[in-house]
Parts: C-alpha cells; sequence; structure tokens
C-alpha cells in the first residue's frame, strides 16, 4: 500500500507551520494543506520559498477567518464584520455557487502569485460535503487540473466520472481522543488488509502558541500528534508492513 500523510492548516499559525516542518523533516508527513486567509499564512509562504517543503495543495477555507476576495463580491459568504461566517451557517441558508467559486479561485490564484507548487485541493472542516461547495471544488480542479480530496466514498465516484485524481481511500479518524500510536497503527493495517492501494491519512501536527491557544479547539492534540508522527517506531511500523510513503506530484500545468 502506498500512503500520504497530510499535514492540515499549514498556515494557521507559526507554531503550527513549524510543527509541519518538523513533521516533514524528521517524521513521516509527506503532503500538506495550505491556508492563505490565516495569521500565519505570510509566515508559510516564507517557509515555501526556502524550499523547507516542496509543494502544498490549498486548504481552501470559507469557514474561517477572513476572504481573499473583496467581501462586496462575496456577500453570502460572510459576516456583517466581513469574516467568513460559521460553518453551520452554510447549512441553514442561501449559499450562493458563483461566490463560492470566485473565492476558491482566488486563494489558489494567491498561492500561485507567490510561486508556490500546488499539489492538490481540499477544504477546511471538510466543507465540500455541502453540495454547492462540491460544485465548487469540482469546477477550480477542473481550472486547475489538480487532484482532490475525497472524504466519502461517493463523492470520490463523483470526482472519478469528472476525470479528478483522488486518493482509494481517505481517513479522517486520526483526531482528538483517537490520537494514539496503537490507534495509528490499527488504521494503517485494517486499510491495508483490505488491499487499499492509496490511501490518504489527515494529521494536525504542529505546536501550541498565542494565535492557536486564542482561535482553535485543538491545541495539545497537535503537540501529540507531532511526537507520534516524528516517533522512530511509526516509520520502523510502516517499513515492517512495506508501506511506500510517497507525497503529491501534481502540477499546475493545464
Amino acid at each position: 500500500m502506498r500512503l500520504i500523510v497530510n499535514a492540515d492548516d499549514f498556515g494557521y499559525s507559526r507554531g503550527v507551520n513549524e510543527g509541519i516542518i518538523i513533521a516533514f523533516q524528521q517524521g513521516i508527513v509527506t503532503s500538506t494543506s495550505l491556508m492563505v486567509n490565516e495569521e500565519g499564512s505570510e509566515h508559510a509562504f516564507d517557509l515555501l520559498k526556502n524550499k523547507c517543503i516542496p509543494g502544498t495543495g490549498v486548504h481552501l477555507c470559507i469557514t474561517h477567518g477572513r476572504p481573499v476576495s473583496p467581501v462586496e463580491t462575496i456577500p453570502s459568504l460572510v459576516d456583517r464584520a466581513g469574516s467568513f461566517k460559521k460553518i453551520n451557517a452554510f447549512y441553514g441558508e442561501p449559499v450562493n455557487l458563483e461566490e463560492v467559486i470566485r473565492e476558491f479561485e482566488a486563494q489558489v490564484q494567491k498561492a500561485v502569485s507567490r510561486g508556490i507548487n500546488v499539489t492538490h485541493l481540499d477544504t477546511h472542516h471538510h466543507i465540500h460535503l455541502h453540495p454547492v461547495v462540491l460544485q465548487a471544488v469540482i469546477a477550480v480542479a477542473l481550472e486547475y487540473g489538480l487532484p482532490v480530496r475525497s472524504v466519502n466514498e461517493e463523492m470520490k465516484n463523483t470526482f472519478l466520472v469528472r476525470g479528478i485524481s483522488t486518493p482509494d481511500y481517505f481517513c479522517a479518524e486520526w483526531f482528538g481522543d483517537a490520537v494514539s500510536f496503537a490507534n495509528f497503527k490499527e488504521i494503517i493495517s485494517t486499510a491495508q488488509n483490505k488491499s487499499i492501494a492509496l490511501m490518504e491519512l489527515m494529521t494536525h501536527p504542529g505546536k501550541v502558541d498565542q494565535t492557536l491557544s486564542r482561535n482553535s479547539s485543538y491545541k495539545e492534540g497537535r503537540e501529540k500528534e507531532l511526537e507520534i508522527l516524528c516517533d522512530s517506531s511509526t516509520r520502523e511500523f510502516l517499513k515492517e508492513r512495506n508501506i511506500e510513503l510517497i507525497g503529491r506530484s501534481a502540477s499546475l500545468d493545464k
């Protein structure tokens, strides 16, 4: 089995960024997803410029922070203060497809304009489970020729029908109270025993800093993930199971 270990939330804060870089350099993380609209985004851009990692996906975000687009062009996505609405609002109010596409394009273009090798797309809070947002992700993925994370079988089949590359299986269960070395081994072994060819594991390594403490409910768990992802026993387990760690090599060539 081939395994992509993706670190979500690159750009959220300096502490998260530093943890992800450590997980790349000392651990088993092979891929990451960049938030371009957060307090740590500029720090992440600097790290990418310095080639600390070869490339990044875009962690498309419309449920946290402020938009890249002018707020007057995406009124259905923002509150009166000009920040993105909370995730629950997307399931209680109409969502304008063209506005979501506009903001997603702006986020990808912000990464492209900084010379970043964009490798794939995924979304913060898995907001592309929303049917309108899913259509926006499909549109942007086709525009840029990028793979996309599928969070369930139905979504995977939707992408494949449209010619969009996606891993065979995505696991989001290694999170929060489920983060342990024992659970890591069980998740990986179960997938391998099902003869899955290519798996993506979502992770959230990081270091707790003031920004993270102020804005996120998931703090100490990030440091626990980082410790396990960088432990030599974790890499040795994958070697024993003959699991190949791979990154993402998609480009923006159209």
